[in-house]
């Protein structure tokens, strides 16, 4: 029935939790939904903006600062969150600490009773082994005496063997006077008896001595083997107190196993009530954040009708100083015409009064002939209309038109004033005099200008990497420098643009690193530069990972959506990864290296024009997850894709440089493109040597390995994109997240931002891109510093 009831409340725990996820699920689509409406609405104020330029630059600028104020609002949103669920979890950690030291105490209570008793048991039966042995001492000593007594009796028998025969030879010498010796003969037997009688008894004696001590032994004996078999009997008992005691600690189990059932319930219904309270905060964050967007939308409406109306006053004032400098032109034209008309007047008034003149003197000659002489044909007579065209001209000024549009093609000016003139007319401006006159010329579209080099200069790197495969290492501090990562971010969308095929990995080594300080209380250590992955390393990791690719994500789609580009970012377990084990004597845990990869799956993917993302989480066959160093997994996959190239960015780029070269005059010189024979020897001369199958880096003294982490990190990149170059990848760089260095790095003939390492045989498709830096021999004489 308890488990019937604990069931009951778990499905209806799990209902309310799916429930909740399926409410927060529908609320994150109405968010996004309402993102997507202000992204349309965004899009719409953007391009009514676009008639004037000011003003659209105005409207990004504000547009900018607004998402600034947004994801600076989304990221102390979600700082509250981590806190608020590190503080819930540090809560639930105390509490299962307390409960499992209360529980360890009352275990070791246990153990400690369980270890006395046997330690009793041990001591009686170490006593009764120690009686034992004493037992089996005396009788060896018992035998010792009957060995000694046995010796003894021996050496008496020899000692009257002697005598007697020292006796005998005085007999056989005394012969003569055995008569008067008789008497002391006897004696001398007397003596010989009482002594041999003395023998007897004293050997009588210790058989007795030896008899007693023999039943003694035996007595010993006895008593030993009751003792042993009270030991054993004590054995047993302690067997059963054993079992009993096992028993126990069953027992102990189930109780824990219980009150952990009822821990985790606990912590259900803790993580239920917290989900709640977060739910209600995130509802009020969101509230407050729709407040300040309707806030900040009616800010930027009134502000963009008030550019508006600005605009079109604007264009109003320019309208009417358009038409005013053309009704200028136009009264300065009807001037011109009227003074050619008064001129014209004066010359038939003349040409009138030389007719009448000349009529005046025929008539005095010819006094009989009366003629009728009319104006000539070059003079017609002069009519009212004609004198009247000044003022006409005059008056339809006031009828023209007040506003017209001065970048319309109907043509409004007098088609008889037109001319054409030279493309590089000196100072062209078409509301300003059309004199061609002046000898200085300067065209409209000069062939120096900026643009058209450029995009001449990078027209042959453009054409070599079209639709070659380019492998892009993001490292997690860039992630968290927003201004480097939307720049950076940018450039990687315009490379595919241009027709690459882009597959990027994912750092989140300083994420990781900054959880872990937080939750450890001090900093973690690397080990040669690799990281010792343990559960709870693992477990941060792969939250950071998930972070990590959402921000690509989010950032490479905003970067190809504001371009027009229709592209999907793929991500996905293309990993299969093994442990390294022990090395050197460190066991690395869950740390591992890139096994194989499915290089089918991504050639499809970016042959269709997909961008592949992939983390630093690898998979073993028996589905573990592991930690891959981000730098080693960009080079391995560079290599196993054949990829054109392997680009590392760095927030701190090193750069080498020359020194104490005799036979450079600029011996102080930025080396930035080496090639991989190079590299190899600028590793081996710092002591670091990367392992070709598992591509572990080795440092050959501990005094290699204790480097600068910026020196360091700069060295272990170099070697992994040596190892890419061995697997074929043709060109490796280390270059800066300055915005704009991708593109230099790759599209112009320039150095670059960083240190490019290329293959030994690489041709270059610019004859300023050679490899013509470093010398051979320039590592072994010691010339390259930082």
């Amino acid at each position: 029935e308890e488990k019937t009831k604990v069931a009951a409340l778990i499905s209806e725990a799990e209902m309310k939790l799916t429930m909740q996820l399926e409410k927060f699920e529908e609320e994150r689509l109405k968010i996004s939904k309402e993102k997507e409406t202000a992204a349309a609405e965004r899009a719409e104020a953007q391009r009514k903006a676009e008639e004037a330029d000011a003003a659209r630059i105005k409207a990004e600028k504000d547009a900018k600062m607004l998402e600034i104020m947004l994801s600076e609002q989304k990221l102390k949103q979600e700082k509250w969150m981590e806190e608020h669920r590190m503080l819930t979890e540090e809560t639930l950690e105390k509490r299962i600490a307390e409960e499992k030291s209360k529980i360890d105490v009352a275990l070791a209570e246990a153990k400690a009773k369980e270890e006395a008793r046997l330690a009793e048991e041990q001591k009686r039966l170490v006593d009764a082994q120690l009686e034992q042995r004493l037992a089996e001492m005396r009788i060896l000593e018992i035998e010792a005496d009957r060995i000694r007594a046995e010796k003894e009796a021996e050496r008496l028998e020899q000692r009257f063997s002697e005598e007697k025969s020292a006796l005998s030879a005085k007999l056989s010498e005394s012969e003569r006077a055995r008569s008067d010796d008789e008497t002391r003969l006897v004696e001398e037997k007397t003596k010989v008896a009482a002594l041999i009688s003395e023998a007897e008894m004293k050997l009588t004696m210790q058989l007795e001595k030896f008899e007693e001590e023999r039943l003694k032994i035996s007595k010993e004996k006895e008593t030993a083997a009751a003792e042993r078999a009270e030991a054993q009997r004590k054995a047993e008992e302690a067997d059963a107190a054993r079992i009993k005691a096992e028993k126990d600690a069953k027992m102990l189990e189930i109780m824990l196993s219980e009150q952990k059932l009822k821990q985790e319930k606990w912590m259900e219904e803790q993580k239920l009530l917290s989900k709640e309270t977060l739910e209600k905060r995130i509802a009020e964050e969101k509230s407050k954040i729709d407040a300040v967007l309707a806030e900040a939308k009616a800010r930027e409406e009134a502000r963009l009708a008030e550019e508006q109306k600005r605009l079109v006053e604007v264009q109003l004032e320019q309208r009417l100083a358009a038409e005013k400098s053309k009704l200028d032109a136009e009264i300065a034209a009807v001037e011109e015409k009227i003074r050619r008309e008064l001129e014209l007047l004066e010359s038939r008034k003349s040409v009138k009064e030389e007719a009448a003149k000349a009529v005046e003197e025929e008539a005095e000659n010819e006094n009989e002939e009366e003629l009728d002489i009319s104006p000539p044909a070059t003079a017609p007579p002069l009519e009212e209309e004609e004198l009247a065209l000044p003022d006409e001209a005059l008056g339809s000024i006031e009828d023209l038109p007040k506003l017209s549009s001065t970048t319309s093609d109907v043509l409004t000016a007098d088609v008889e004033a037109l001319e054409l003139i030279s493309m590089c007319q000196a100072d062209f401006d078409s509301t300003y005099s059309t004199d061609v006159s002046s000898s200085a010329e300067s065209c409209l579209l000069p062939t120096d200008y900026p643009f058209v080099s450029l995009l001449r200069d990078s027209s042959p790197y453009i054409v070599n990497h079209r639709h070659s495969t380019i492998v892009y290492h993001i490292p997690g501090d860039l992630i968290s420098d927003g201004e480097k990562f939307n720049s950076v971010m940018d450039d990687i969308a315009l490379t595919w643009l241009f027709g690459m095929k882009i597959v990027l990995c994912v750092g989140c080594r300083t994420q990781v690193s900054q959880r872990l300080n937080k939750l450890e209380g001090k900093p973690t250590k690397l080990k040669s530069g690799v990281r010792i992955t343990t559960d709870t390393a693992l477990r941060v990791l792969e939250e950071e990972a998930g972070f990590g690719r959402f921000e690509v994500e989010r950032q490479l789609n905003r970067c190809l959506r504001s371009k027009g580009a229709n592209c999907n970012v793929v991500s996905g377990c293309f990993i299969t990864a093994k442990k390294y084990g022990v090395v050197d004597g460190v066991d690395y845990q869950y740390t591992g290296y890139p096994k194989t990869l499915q290089t089918d799956r991504i050639n499809r993917f970016i042959s269709r024009g997909d961008v592949v993302l992939l983390t630093p989480l690898g998979f073993t066959e028996d589905g573990e997850a592991l930690n891959i160093k981000s730098e080693q997994l960009a080079g391995f996959t560079a290599g196993a894709l054949k990829a054109s190239k392997v680009v590392y960015f760095s927030t701190k780029p090193l750069v080498m440089r020359g020194s104490n070269n005799s036979r450079d005059a600029n011996a102080n010189q930025r080396i930035q493109m080496i090639q991989r024979s190079n590299a190899l020897q600028i590793l081996s001369h710092h002591g670091l040597k990367i392992h070709g199958k598992t591509g572990f880096p080795h440092w050959s003294s501990p005094t290699a390995a204790a480097r600068t982490p910026k020196v360091q990190s700069y060295l272990l990149k170099m070697g992994w994109a040596t190892d890419a170059l061995d697997k074929g990848v043709e060109r490796a760089h280390i270059i800066a997240c300055d915005d704009g260095a991708l593109l230099e790095e790759l599209f112009t003939a320039r150095r670059g931002y960083g240190t490019c390492i290329s293959q030994d045989d690489y041709e270059a498709p610019h004859p300023e891109d050679q490899n013509d830096d470093l010398l051979m021999d320039d590592v072994g004489a010691g010339v390259i510093g930082w």
